[in-house]
């Protein structure tokens, strides 16, 4: 492995910071995700005037 210059030392440092990636891009997924019911729950929802802004 080392011929390809991979070594323990970048494992170790390459691993937490992909692990971080990942989380971080699911979390902007699941964002996007839920922005699909802005304002639609039966129990905060409300009609939005023309021009205003969503809730959250």
């Amino acid at each position: 492995m080392v011929r390809l210059g991979i070594t323990k030392q970048y494992l170790w440092g390459a691993l937490p910071l992909t692990g971080f990636l990942v989380g971080w891009f699911l979390d902007i997924k699941e964002t996007e995700r839920m922005t699909r019911f802005r304002d639609k729950s039966a129990l905060y929802g409300r009609n939005l005037k023309e021009g205003e802004a969503p809730s959250w």
